[in-house]
């Protein structure tokens, strides 16, 4: 529910706080005291536009909303991180001065669309140009859901999980097709290309280590010159010294002076180690010498065998290619070529799997088509208790003449069913049903509205994820036993809902709960409005200015303390209390249901 909201500077209204009650709220004010700009800042925080010609600078309207019972709206801000307070939470939008936006949910910055989604599951604004849900067929549909929810939920979530469940089976059916497409087209060459790979038998890094070798078989002769050269130096011979022989001579040396100083013994041991590890190299490099050519037919093997690779390479690496391209060497290759192999299990195993898809395919289409058929039975069914439950309203509203008529008819399969379902209204008997925002005038169609809203209440059974409905002026065009009857059926609707209604009709204004005055006032050649929360003696004073036009008239005042008494006796057949007491008694028409609610909830579906 809205408890409260504070406006400033929009219109005549520099700075107001109203404080809601959870039943049926009035506002009145005289003509021009800024009544439909307390609609314009509750609009604002669904999201709507400020015409700047409202504003005399920046704007602002604060509204703390209280989440009991919205679990889903509970959720949705606890996911975006805004910040509750004893259950409430605070929902701020302002209009700067040069028209740019900015709204706030519990702190946290949000775009206007997710303030509008957000808010807009909570409070819905009917005026007379705004009656969305007597406009749009899905809006329409899901009020005829919700109206036979006990037997349409399970249904209608019975048909969205076969719903997703075939769209899934609708897309692995296709992914499915593209593999057999692909496996039509690269199929055989994938399979070639493995056998052919199977039979060379590369190994990770050959090529590259036989380009290494055959560029050490292409410069044998003076390897192997150098080699043997090296050990010369090493070992020597008999023509020239070498390093070996002076490492003897220098070992026999220091080994005599070690017997003398024992210190040296050290470095003794360390040239006997460095004799030993020349000796080692030379025999390696005499080795290296003998075997560079030791097998006269290995460089054109070699040749051969790197042909080989590289032809292979060149023939399979566009066909397997990996993430940067073409396979370029053969250890790529072999990392492409175990992908292929598994797109190749993929494709043995398709055929099947796409027979198990489709037969489960055609059977969810069955079953689908079932739920769909059971749905239409359900919300025909639903569609004539929706229609006589609204005509009984309509009948209290008086316009007993009037023919409503919810009508299922077929439509596409979509994830709601096959049905579209339209409201239609027929204003006079002979007159042709027709849309109801077609067949009705403006005070019609505000009775029809209150009508569908309190037929639809009376099958909520939860009252704390009760609604916000705000009326602007939903009884306009209309007065007499029309406007009591609007004001009582408004007070009905309050034991579902919170509703807050601006009007200017005393015999609607009498059955609220809460009453608040939009109050004008001049001052320097300036107007400004405030508002006040009435109590009794106010309330009398306010309905006998709208009655009269003069709140000092002891005959209207009289008039007026007659109508609220009036009022509060019918509204307490509705709900059980007084809805007359004004500020002290802020439930009003929302207190537990007497007699004639259960009344009510019988002709809906409660």
């Amino acid at each position: 529910m809205l408890s409260t909201l504070r406006i400033r500077q929009i219109g005549v209204i520099d700075d107001a706080m109203l404080e809601f009650g959870p039943g049926f709220t009035a506002l009145t004010g005289e003509t021009g005291a800024g009544k439909t700009m307390i609609v314009t800042g509750l609009s604002m925080l669904l999201g709507d536009r400020l015409d700047r010609g409202r504003t005399r600078g920046s704007s602002t309207v604060d509204g703390t909303l209280a989440l009991t019972g919205h679990d889903e709206l509970a959720a949705s801000l606890d996911e975006l991180g805004a910040e509750e307070d004893d259950g409430e939470v605070l929902v701020v939008r302002r209009v700067t001065r040069d028209g740019r936006s900015r709204a706030q949910i519990g702190g946290v910055p949000v775009p206007i669309g997710t303030l509008a989604r957000l808010v807009g599951t909570a409070v819905t604004v009917h005026g007379q140009s705004d009656q969305q849900r007597l406009r749009d067929p899905d809006a329409q549909r899901d009020a005829l859901d919700r109206f036979a929810g006990t037997e349409i939920r399970p249904l209608l979530e019975r048909h969205r999980e076969l719903w997703r469940e075939r769209s899934a089976m609708t897309e692995r059916l296709a992914e499915i097709d593209t593999l057999l497409a692909e496996r039509d087209r690269r199929g055989t060459a994938l399979r070639e290309a493995l056998e052919r790979i199977e039979s060379t038998d590369p190994q990770p890094g050959e090529d590259a280590a036989l380009r290494v070798e055959l560029e050490r078989l292409g410069n044998a002769e003076e390897l192997r010159g150098a080699a043997n050269q090296a050990a010369l130096a090493l070992i020597g011979d008999d023509d020239g010294p070498a390093a070996g022989p002076l490492l003897d001579v220098a070992g026999e040396a220091l080994g005599r002076a070690a017997r003398t100083d024992t210190t040296l013994e050290p470095l003794v041991e360390r040239l006997d180690a460095m004799r030993i590890e020349l000796s080692d190299v030379a025999a390696e490099l005499s080795r290296y010498a003998d075997d560079i050519d030791a097998s006269p037919g290995r460089l054109e093997e070699a040749n051969g065998r790197l042909h080989e690779l590289t032809v292979l390479v060149r023939d399979l690496g566009a066909l397997l290619p990996d993430t940067d391209g073409p396979a370029e060497d053969i250890t790529a290759l072999l990392e492409t070529s175990r992908s292929a192999a598994i797109d190749l299990d993929r494709f043995d195993g398709a055929e099947q799997e796409r027979a198990a898809a489709a037969a489960r395919l055609d059977s969810l289409q069955g079953e689908l088509d079932e739920a769909a058929a059971a749905l239409t039975t359900a919300r025909t069914t639903a569609a004539t208790e929706l229609s006589e439950a609204v005509q009984e309203e309509l009948r209290h509203l008086e316009m007993p003449d009037a023919d409503i008529r919810v009508e299922v008819s077929a439509q596409a399969h979509r994830s709601h069913g096959c049905d579209a379902v339209a409201i239609l209204l027929a204003p006079h008997p002979g007159a042709d049903h027709l849309p109801v925002s077609q067949a009705a005038s403006g005070g019609e169609l505000s009775r029809v509205m209150l009508a569908l809203e309190v037929a639809l209440s009376a099958s909520r059974n939860d009252r704390s994820a009760a609604p916000v409905f705000v009326f602007d002026e939903i009884d306009a065009g209309i007065g007499g036993r029309a406007a009591l009857a609007v004001g009582h059926r408004l007070a009905r609707l309050a034991r579902h809902a919170q509703v807050i209604v601006v009007t200017h009709l005393p015999q609607v204004a009498a059955h609220a709960g809460t009453h608040l005055q939009i109050v004008k006032s001049s001052s320097d050649g300036s107007t400004s409005s405030t508002v006040e929360t009435l109590d009794r003696p106010g309330r009398i004073r306010e309905l006998a200015r709208m009655l009269a036009g003069d709140d000092a008239s002891d005959v209207a005042l009289a008039h007026a303390e007659e109508l609220l008494d009036e009022a509060s006796t019918v509204t307490s057949g509705t709900s059980g209390t007084s809805g007359a007491s004004g500020a002290s008694g802020a439930s009003g028409a929302s207190g537990a249901p007497g007699t004639d609610g259960a009344s009510l909830a019988s002709e809906g579906r409660g």
